[in-house]
Order: C-alpha cells, then structure tokens, then sequence
C-alpha cells in the first residue's frame, strides 16, 4: 500500500440527504483500513437515528455545535469536540447552531464511501426515495432504528 494524499480543496464531492460530503481519503487509498471525509450539516439536519453493523465512527468538529446521542447519552460538542459511536451503537448528530457545521469524520475500516456515492448518485438522477436510501446502507450494514435527532427532541419536549 502506497501513501496517499488530499490536498485543500481536493477530493470527492457528494451530496447526502441534505449532508455536503468531501471523500478525503477513500477505502482505495487506505487498502480498506478507513474513510475519512469532511462533512458539512446546514442548520437543524442530521441523519436519522442508526447503527453501523461494519465500522467504528470517529467525529471531531471542526466548526459549529452539534448535539450527538450515542446509546442514549445526549452531548453538545462544539468546534474542536471529538465523539466517538462504536460499532453497534445507535446514534445521531445534529446541527444545533446558527450557521453550518464542518466536521472531520473517520469510520474504521472503510466502506461508508459506496452508499455514500450510491445515495449521491440516486439525488443527481432524481430517483432518491425513503426505500432505496435505506436500501442502499443496509448493503453496508447500516440500519436506520428512529427519526432524526431534532424529530426526536420535538416529540418528546
């Protein structure tokens, strides 16, 4: 295996139910090791409750505030804030601040790219729906068990 480099501005760009994802390193480049990708949230978006069967997810924000719940421990973490959802954890994020949240995101080992590119793929053709996004990360071993976090917050306040 080979070094590999992603310079400023370089890398793949995806589009993810509302996420701006940058691939910096891919599983290619890491020989299956991890992926590691700059994600962007706007205000108020997140993914929904889920759990990876495969990897180990690793976040350390780099701008903004975001609420986590990891196994049902709530967290605000705001920029230079690291959390960490082992495999099999169930867990969310949220942009609660006032502007975009970047963060630098690593799972181990690598894989999360492919349904990333398949969910991306399906928005740019038009054809994303709830069954097919949830088709595409059960193929990686990742299952969606609840609403996004600011559902979630909004029903039980």
């Amino acid at each position: 295996m080979s070094s590999a480099i992603t310079s400023a501005g370089e890398g793949e760009y995806l589009s993810v139910v509302g996420e701006s994802i940058r691939i910096l390193l891919d599983s290619n480049a890491t020989g299956g090791k991890c992926v590691m990708f700059e994600n962007i949230s706007p205000v108020g978006n997140g993914p929904p409750l889920h759990r990876h069967g495969r990897d180990d997810e690793y976040f350390f924000v780099l701008e903004g505030t975001m609420k986590f719940i990891v196994d049902g421990r709530e967290s605000i973490v705001k920029a230079g804030g690291a959390t960490f959802a082992p495999r099999g954890s169930v867990h969310a994020f949220s942009n609660i601040g006032n502007a975009p949240c970047r963060m630098l995101v690593m799972c181990t080992p690598g894989g999360l790219e492919g349904p990333f590119r398949e969910v991306d793929r399906l928005g740019r053709d038009g054809s994303v729906t709830m069954e097919a996004l949830v088709a595409a990360f059960k193929r990686f071993d990742l299952e969606f068990v609840g609403p996004p976090l600011q559902a979630s917050a909004a029903s039980s306040g």
